[in-house]
């Protein structure tokens, strides 16, 4: 997991960074207070922010906020040794709120709940960057040469996995042919093509994909035909 801890305290940072890496395998970054770690987001991509709130030049609330906004994939989890800032912690979608000291049992539970909220999310490339997104939000997936494609309502992301490991990882997406998967939740039909034979019809995309003879009567159960 990619890590930022957040923390005007050295010694803060250091012991949280010692518990984390008892805990698995992290890569982890640091900053002294919320304006370094805006500075630090765009190059560590992290997954997860470790946030202090009572910081010097720009205290964890007011990064965390534009944290949220502009890098909304990023679970914040805020760090503090008073429970006042509780309810506002919860307001900007913190997953989590540890109050100081924190026990290794306590970072366990934090860690587990936020890899079990990663599996709602997929990396993907836009450019230079990688991002994450809600695999609710894609249609399909398909595989063509060395790459594979994820084709959302309004735009297509290149992947790193393969077709086989999405299967695996994402039962609600079906395979319907050999070089594609699509979300069971945007399927809505099938028909005929001239041209690639049986297709399917997708919610949201003009895409029609052709759909294998070997997979047909699984399409026809997921539409209930």
């Amino acid at each position: 997991m990619n890590i930022l801890i957040v923390d005007d305290e050295p010694l803060a940072r250091r012991r949280l960074a010692g518990l984390l890496s008892h805990l698995g395998s992290h890569q982890i970054s640091t900053a002294n207070h919320g304006e370094q770690a805006l500075a630090v987001m765009a190059d560590a991509c992290p997954d997860v922010v470790f946030m202090d709130i009572e910081m010097p030049v720009m205290d964890g609330m007011e990064a965390a906020k534009i944290i949220h906004r502009d890098y909304p994939q990023t679970a914040i989890v805020f760090l503090t040794a008073h429970e006042q800032f509780a309810l506002p912690a919860f307001d900007v979608k913190a997953v989590d709120y540890l109050l100081k000291p924190i026990s290794s049992e306590r970072l366990q539970q934090t860690l587990e709940r936020i890899d079990a909220n990663e599996k709602h999310y997929i990396q993907i490339k836009d450019g230079g960057r990688i991002l994450r997104l809600s695999v609710t939000q894609i249609v399909c997936f398909h595989a063509e040469d060395k790459y594979v494609t994820a084709y959302l309502k309004q735009n297509h992301y290149l992947l790193d996995q393969s077709l086989t490991e999405l299967a695996q990882s994402y039962p609600q997406f079906i395979r319907i042919h050999r070089s594609w998967l699509v979300n069971i939740h945007f399927l809505r039909g099938i028909d005929n093509d001239e041209t690639h034979g049986t297709v399917a019809l997708l919610k949201h995309l003009d895409i029609k994909p052709p759909i294998s003879r070997r997979q047909l009567s699984d399409v026809k159960k997921h539409l209930q035909i």
